[in-house]
């Protein structure tokens, strides 16, 4: 697990924030986040490195009728580069959150706080929709680039890359190009 989720899930559990990964919300699929984050747009983004495939992240909690009503599925898929060293890979993962109703949704406003008591600061991204923005969450030694982005009220996607190379900005600009392709995606 790398250090992006576990950042994630830490501003989003200090939300109060219902955020599991499950396999299905009353009979329906979860989203499957590797269908959305696709290689082939994250080479294109951070060409000349090449990708692995996708990795379905774990799935441990399953949705029931008791807690449907607040908790969210979850799904993250991750792409890895495939240079023969580890410190200079870089990783890119898309967490998928989907609410089961409108009303359980998480607002741009309630994922910024959760970014600001991890004392990150919230950079809006243009083009991306209501409510987009950027954080860094990383150290100097393992830059860590999370892309926030809102499809409706129920569908949060988290687009996060590790790694030490590119810069920030290389990196931004990087997510923000798979990111457009990918939110048009179910």
């Amino acid at each position: 697990m790398n250090s992006s989720w576990r950042l994630t899930w830490s501003a989003l559990l200090s939300l109060g924030v219902g955020l599991w990964p499950v396999t299905e919300a009353l009979g329906a699929p979860a989203p499957d986040a590797c269908a959305v984050l696709q290689k082939a747009d994250v080479e294109a983004a951070f060409a000349p490195r090449v990708f692995g495939s996708g990795k379905l992240g774990p799935v441990v909690v399953k949705v029931t009728e008791k807690n449907a009503s607040w908790l969210a599925a979850v799904t993250d898929c991750t792409v890895t580069s495939t240079e023969a060293s580890a410190k200079d890979r870089l990783s890119v993962t898309l967490q998928l959150r989907r609410a089961p109703s409108d009303a359980t949704g998480v607002t741009p406003e309630q994922a910024r706080a959760g970014s600001i008591q991890l004392k990150a600061t919230p950079v809006d991204v243009p083009g991306l929709g209501a409510g987009a923005y950027w954080v860094d969450l990383g150290s100097s030694s393992r830059p860590v680039i999370q892309l926030n982005v809102f499809r409706g009220k129920r569908d949060w996607l988290i687009f996060s890359a590790s790694g030490k190379k590119p810069s920030a900005a290389a990196t931004l600009a990087g997510l923000t190009s798979v990111a457009k392709a990918a939110a048009a995606r179910p």
